[in-house]
């Protein structure tokens, strides 16, 4: 590969006389030109212009990927969380926006008569996403796999352990309520 084979976006490929816009190519008055960062090939067989990416397709936020956050408002109505990872089927996604919400109704499958009894400020949840918005992600919570998956005590910040169905403070003995998920950390 010599030094004039890469190209970058808008670098000139070719005319539309000679070839065709292939794979990351477009066609603009009559010249090809390139849209991403990658090599030049030139097929004079099928008279096409093509360009081999040199990087891989950014995969963002969208329905049904399983975030982790922190929890950074509770409200009457919705829980806010400030996103940190994002996946689907297995494949890392690119987090854009980091703010996400949980309305009450999509917190879990049973009543829920106050947000501050399921999640609390600082617990890391993990949930899916229902909607990506430009306003911004849309959350639930309901499954048994989601909900918060590890909580911190109210009064003295330690880790909250799972013992018997319950989360207890292991400083002060006393126990908490949460919208627990299956993966729950520490048990």
């Amino acid at each position: 590969m010599s030094k004039d084979d890469i190209v970058f976006p808008g670098s000139f490929l070719g005319y539309e006389e000679e070839f065709v816009a292939g794979a990351n190519a477009y066609e603009n008055d009559g010249s090809l030109f390139s849209d991403s960062i990658g090599q030049r090939t030139l097929d004079e067989q099928k008279h096409e212009a093509n360009v081999q990416r040199f990087t891989n397709d950014v995969k963002i936020l969208d329905k049904d990927c399983v975030v982790i956050g922190i929890v950074s408002l509770v409200k009457m109505h919705s829980v806010l969380l400030d996103i940190k990872q994002g996946q689907k089927n297995g494949q890392k996604r690119t987090v854009h926006d980091r703010n996400g919400s949980i309305a009450v109704f999509n917190i879990s499958q049973s009543y829920v008569k106050s947000t501050d009894e399921m999640y609390r400020i600082g617990d890391i949840v993990k949930a899916r996403v229902l909607e990506v918005t430009p306003y911004g992600i849309e959350l639930e919570s309901k499954a048994p796999e989601f909900g918060v998956i590890k909580a911190f005590s109210v009064k003295s910040r330690a880790p909250l352990h799972l013992i018997d169905g319950k989360l207890r403070d292991p400083l002060t003995g006393a126990t908490e309520e949460r919208k627990i998920s299956s993966d729950y950390l520490l048990r």
